[in-house]
């Protein structure tokens, strides 16, 4: 192990200047490589913006990096994060001195001095390129190993902007000083006959003062429990498994180690802290060579089936064969859409993840054990996942979201059974009324949630346990603001044949506008037809369209109609229809009316929320 300090200028030159009787770098390597097994680029703006000012502010002392030499270059296996920023600061400082050829190329003998540019990343592939006299990012999605491209941009754009706010070129030459002389301490792993991983060794600098994240002390470990024969194909498997984890941001994960964390809470209880302790332990540790491997190979399988699942959901030809034994004889039905609806809105739910891990472990099981699809009918996957569904959205609604306590083992267990489909049918249905018991319905709740409260009123079939519609924008359904219009002026337009005219609401009935009960979820061309029209004309309106279409008025929506017809409130205003009352007075009483209505909002609620439990009376 060869160790010493340089500046960041000599750094980036490789500079083979020698300390003792050994030199820094090898001359025979010109090349810094982030290699595809490390982590991914993670600095968030905040972390960023504070560099830059520490350096802005004195010459920065930038901790230590450990390079493993590899071939005709060195490997970064810690400090990619501060090196990486460093080296996106130098492309910035480039560009402030477009125009200026000789001190462009004095940056340029930083930042490619040797013909390519000095630090390299497999990860992205070449990420800067010259244009035009400045530097740019230069990202393809195709090599994008773990989908770091929007963070590459985010990052250049941040240092970019604080650059920019410098108030003088002074300033600017200032910061590239304070810059270049900011020093490191370099770790060099030069002697591959050494038992331990150089993994191993940032691991124990580390972990103890709590500067690594969960994945490299994972990694740490994995590389600890294996021979060094078996690193190359240890590697191997790691990048595997960074391409499974970085796929799973598309669920709303936040990182690799999230990943980690919640695979093995689904796997071995919520016994697991988040820092992967295991009964005082690391969760690796004492793990040999074979179980180690198989951990990794398990959350590779598990990430790439569920992965391969989420993206057959947008195929239009693809029918759940792979999941159970008859989904083509329902091909020209609609419910392989509903299925794939069902199925996108629990992966993609962002506001919480343990919710998915049921569903997530059902992928996995099932095309781990490719016999089971065979016992398992459409009609029964269709109530597994139904159910699992109703679940899930009843679990984001609700409290302790973030609790790992709250994480349910009912689909594992029923796995583990001998009478799997059985008891994996009951088992979803008993998730599903252990929420569907504590259900609340909310004064004000999102789109989709709304969507889903309405789709389940409407039409959910106790029967055969299944939604076989779910309201969504992209089916032609829309949010309507049946009492309080959805327009800035908060315009009514009164209609009654010649005497027709438009008011303006009280201003403060906008409190009013998000509440649950002011929306109702119609089709798009009659919500476009009720416009801001006052609620008499609307009511008329909306059973004139169902009745002219031989369709009952959808059950939500009878709700909230058959509410408002019984107040006498609104008794009294339609009665105005029928008289030649005053603009003020029509006015006046329609506020009286909308107040009264908002102020009994519990009472509408109350009866939303009895018609949601009541549809899962009988199944």
């Amino acid at each position: 192990m060869k160790a010493f300090i340089v500046k960041i200028e000599q750094l980036f030159k490789m500079d083979t200047k020698a300390t003792l009787n050994e030199a820094n770098f090898c001359i025979e390597k010109r090349r810094l490589v982030i290699p595809l097994y490390q982590r991914e680029y993670t600095w968030r703006d905040e972390k960023i913006i504070t560099l830059v000012n520490d350096i802005k502010r004195y010459n920065k002392f930038l901790g230590n990096i450990i390079l493993n030499e590899v071939d005709d270059h060195y490997e970064i296996v810690d400090g990619q994060q501060r090196i990486t920023t460093c080296y996106l600061i130098l492309a910035c400082l480039f560009n402030s001195y477009r125009g200026k050829k000789r001190d462009q190329e004095s940056l340029m003998r930083l930042i490619r001095p040797y013909g390519e540019y000095i630090l390299q990343n497999h990860t992205v592939g070449d990420y800067i390129c010259e244009k035009d006299g400045e530097l740019q990012l230069c990202i393809e999605d195709e090599k994008d190993v773990y989908y770091q491209k929007t963070d590459f941009e985010r990052a250049f754009l941040t240092v970019r902007n604080v650059i920019e706010k410098f108030k003088n070129h002074e300033e600017i030459i200032e910061f590239r000083r304070k810059l270049l002389d900011c020093e490191i301490l370099v770790l060099i792993n030069d002697k591959h006959d050494n038992s331990h991983p150089v993994e191993q060794l940032f691991l124990d600098i580390n972990e103890k003062a709590q500067l690594l994240q969960v994945e490299d002390i994972f990694k740490g470990h994995c590389f600890e429990n294996c021979e060094e024969f078996f690193h190359e194909e240890l590697r191997k498997l790691w990048i595997q498994f960074k391409q499974c984890a970085m796929g799973f941001k598309q669920f709303g994960y936040d990182d690799a180690s999230q990943y980690i964390y919640l695979y093995l809470l689904e796997k071995d209880g919520n016994s697991v802290a988040a820092n992967l302790t295991y009964d005082g332990k690391h969760y690796l540790d004492g793990k040999g060579i074979e179980e180690t491997e198989s951990i990794l190979k398990g959350m590779i399988f598990y990430g790439r089936v569920n992965l391969e699942f989420y993206k057959n959901l947008f195929d239009t030809q693809y029918r759940f064969a792979d999941l159970c034994r008859n989904g083509q004889e329902y091909q020209n039905t609609a419910d392989h859409i509903v299925l794939k609806q069902m199925c996108k809105a629990m992966l993609e739910n962002t506001s919480a993840q343990y919710q998915k891990l049921p569903l997530l472990h059902l992928i996995s099981f099932i095309r781990e054990n490719e016999e089971i699809v065979g016992h398992i009918s459409h009609v029964q996957f269709r109530k597994i996942i139904t159910n699992l569904y109703i679940y899930m959205m009843l679990f984001v609604m609700g409290p302790s979201k973030k609790s790992k306590k709250s994480i349910d083992y009912t689909i594992k267990n029923a796995l583990d059974s001998t009478d799997k489909i059985t008891q994996l049918i009951k088992a979803a249905k008993s998730l599903r009324n252990q929420k569907v018991e504590g259900f609340v319905l909310q004064s004000n709740m999102g789109v989709d949630k709304l969507c889903f409260v309405y789709s389940v009123i409407d039409k959910y079939d106790s029967d055969k346990n299944w939604i076989k519609v779910i309201y969504a924008n992209e089916n032609g359904d829309t949010m309507e603001h049946f009492i309080i219009p959805d327009n800035r002026r908060k315009n009514i337009s009164w209609k009654n044949g010649e005497k027709s005219f438009e008011f303006k609401l009280e201003e403060d009935v906008k409190k009013y506008k998000k509440k649950t009960e002011n929306f109702l979820i119609l089709p798009q061309k009659l919500n476009e037809d009720l416009g801001h029209d006052d609620i008499i004309s609307k009511i008329q309106a909306v059973k004139d369209w169902y009745k002219d279409r031989n369709e009952s008025v959808p059950k939500h929506v009878s709700v909230i109609i058959n509410y408002i017809e019984k107040m006498p409130e609104y008794k009294s205003l339609k009665s105005l229809k029928e008289k030649d009352a005053s603009k003020d007075e029509i006015s006046e009483k329609y506020d009286i009316f909308i107040k009264a209505y908002f102020q009994s909002e519990q009472n509408v609620l109350n009866i939303m929320q009895e018609k949601f439990v009541d549809s899962f009376r009988n199944g």
